[in-house]
């Protein structure tokens, strides 16, 4: 019989319930009894990012964190899973094996797994006392989970990626699923652990006119509703004491029938962070450590008994010395990040009337070296000799250059001039031989004896010339040269680099309380040195350069100020604006004695730390976290804690002076 129930009661077996989804787990502890799965205790959303082992054994710590430490821990386990990690009825390897690691770290026994779709599914049907028809519309950061049912059967489900709109995400996986023969049920169930997000969604899926979207047949434009989070491990526990015993319902287990821990007179539950409902509901009693030392009698000891009373007076003294060290000395910082509302605001300031600059200056200089991408053909030009006919009467006088062409176009020029006298018959021509060489240089110049020619502008039926022997001497090959966009690409970045470095040397010029105009920033060349001009054979090409920046500076005070002056009125009440939550971009090349800055602030819920840090004082993290969700915009925390402890020490500091709380906007 367990200490916690009454004494007429027999023994019931507990089970856990663990869902695990795509950044949320949650557990709880059930018990069947009368027909009915009783839960004892069940822990909140919890969200998860790194090791699962690690995170599921937060969450369980935390559901048992309200009972008493007797209470014997459930072995038996039925997980609820994504229907992501289903393929053919059964759970992927890859999963399959993240749950075996699970109930080996933590040593559990494994009784089954539901798909949360199917178990929300059963939940409804037993809620209603109807068979539900309708699509379960899972959301998370990375994907919708999407179900359709008829009449408590799956019809089809679906994993659709998630964009910018929800809505058109649901349309594109019911199109998946679309049959010619059926409509879809007209209702949508959304579920996750915010609520805010689905309130958002919901907005989003009512806005949708149902009538026009044609590929997607209901019986009337379908009702939006919102599943309360805390059911989904209802819905586990449920579906899973279905497959072990005939169950017809589920409900919380009677608070008398489990054993409150005795607390500490004078101690409240709001002393504690926890805020405390009307009389009429039940109150949950929290386990507390009593610390009142016991009065210890006066006893006559003998010599050889007091090594061991002083030990065990020693054992105590240090015992109590150890938990109040872990009770006043431990700190943490918790950073709370939250969505802001942002303000964006463009504003030309007039510097010496607005606000005043100051001109600074700096040089640098670098050298950099890049690869050549250009290519060139060098070689050698073909030479040789030409017999030149002239069959007119008269002499002719070649120049020097004179062009003479093949006749397949191949250009050769002569290498002096030279006179040939007329012809004295038609059978007795005026000839000479000339000294030629290729007009460019490669093999193909190297023509064969006995071409004929075209001399100059002479019809080659009047005079011509005749290779006396074969071309040699024509050859090509390609090389790597320096091209003009080599050297504007090395300009380039090396402009960049010495840039970057101006901005460093610019900035160290200047006190914390200044900053630079980016846009003001200007230089000039004082030294541009490159190794090879354009054309040079090389493989590499060398740029030396000396540049000399000059930008305006400002104080960063008086920006803060004027951007104030000109958003203070668009804040919106329960927000406040940070300094550090500003930021500036100038925009635009400036004008003279004027710039243009670009203002971007985000506004944050105007919260008391202080407040924040006596409520979650002594809490689990992943129990502070759960109530940080009240924060207006909560997106995540982060929790430092020292020193590092584990297990059940693991908890916030029980001093509130001992905790920062630091609000940061989602970046």
């Amino acid at each position: 019989m367990l200490d916690f129930l009454k004494k007429n009661e027999e023994e019931r077996e507990n089970y856990w319930s663990i869902l695990i989804e795509n950044q949320w787990i949650t557990s709880a502890i059930w018990q069947i009894k009368g027909g009915k799965v009783e839960i004892v205790a069940s822990s909140p959303g919890t969200r998860w990012e790194g090791d699962l082992s690690e995170a599921v054994d937060a969450t369980l710590s935390s559901c048992t964190q309200s009972l008493p430490d007797d209470f014997p821990d459930p072995s038996k386990t039925v997980f609820g899973v994504s229907s992501s990690w289903i393929q053919d009825g059964n759970i992927k390897e890859e999963y399959l094996l993240k749950l075996k690691k699970i109930c080996g770290d933590l040593s559990l026994v494994p009784s089954g797994f539901v798909v949360l779709s199917e178990a929300i599914s059963h939940f409804i049907k037993n809620k209603e006392q109807t068979l539900f028809s309708g699509i379960t519309l899972g959301v998370s950061d990375q994907s919708l989970d999407i179900s359709v049912f008829d009449l408590g059967k799956l019809v089809g489900t679906t994993i659709v990626s998630r964009s910018i709109l929800v809505s058109d995400d649901l349309l594109e996986g019911l199109s998946r699923l679309t049959t010619s023969s059926h409509n879809f049920p007209p209702r949508i169930v959304l579920y996750n652990q915010k609520e805010t997000e689905l309130e958002e969604i919901k907005g989003g899926l009512n806005e949708i006119d149902w009538e026009k979207v044609e590929t997607l047949k209901f019986l009337h434009a379908p009702t939006v509703e919102i599943l309360d989070p805390s059911d989904k491990i209802l819905a586990v526990s449920l579906a899973g004491g279905s497959e072990i015993s005939q169950v017809d319902g589920i409900e919380n287990m009677p608070e008398d029938e489990i054993r409150n821990v005795s607390e500490l007179e004078g101690v409240t539950a709001e002393d504690l962070g926890f805020v405390v409902d009307t009389p009429n509901n039940p109150k949950i009693s929290l386990p507390k450590f009593n610390i009142k030392l016991p009065k210890l009698p006066r006893m006559n000891l003998s010599f050889s008994s007091k090594p061991f009373i002083f030990g065990g007076i020693s054992f105590f003294i240090v015992f109590v010395l150890c938990f109040l060290v872990w009770w006043f000395l431990p700190k943490a910082t918790v950073t709370i990040f939250v969505a802001p509302k942002k303000l964006e605001n463009n504003v030309t300031i007039n510097l010496g009337s607005d606000l005043s600059g100051d001109t600074i200056d700096t040089s640098v200089s670098g050298e950099k070296t890049k690869s050549t991408t250009g290519t060139k053909t060098v070689g050698e030009k073909a030479k040789g000799q030409v017999k030149v006919q002239n069959g007119t009467a008269f002499p002719i006088n070649l120049t020097a250059g004179t062009i003479l062409l093949s006749s397949s176009d191949i250009k050769f020029v002569t290498a002096k001039q030279a006179s040939i006298s007329g012809a004295l018959s038609p059978s007795d021509p005026g000839t000479t031989v000339l000294d030629v060489e290729a007009y460019g240089i490669g093999s193909e110049f190297n023509l064969a004896k006995d071409e004929i020619l075209k001399v100059g502008s002479y019809p080659k039926a009047e005079v011509d010339a005749t290779i006396t022997a074969n071309f040699t001497g024509g050859s090509s090959r390609q090389i790597s040269a320096v091209s003009d966009d080599d050297r504007k690409k090395l300009l380039i970045e090396l402009t960049e680099e010495l840039t970057n470095q101006a901005k460093t040397k610019l900035v160290g010029q200047l006190s914390s309380e200044k900053m630079i105009v980016d846009s003001t920033i200007i230089f000039e060349s004082e030294e541009e040195d490159f190794s090879n001009k354009v054309g040079d054979e090389a493989t590499t090409v060398k740029l030396s350069l000396n540049l000399k920046f000059i930008a305006i500076a400002i104080s960063k005070s008086d920006l803060t100020d004027i951007s104030k002056k000109t958003l203070t009125e668009r804040i919106p009440s329960g927000f406040v604006l940070r300094d550090d939550q500003i930021s500036y971009v100038f925009v635009g090349e400036e004008e003279k004695d004027s710039i243009t800055v670009k203002i971007t602030a985000n506004l944050l819920p105007s919260i008391n730390t202080d407040d924040i840090a006596k409520k979650i004082a002594g809490r689990y993290p992943i129990v502070a976290e759960e109530y940080l969700q009240n924060v207006p915009g909560f997106t995540n925390a982060e929790f430092r804690l020292s020193p590092l402890l584990r297990g059940k020490l693991a908890t916030l500091p029980h001093v509130a002076n001992n905790i920062e709380v630091i609000l940061s906007s989602e970046q």
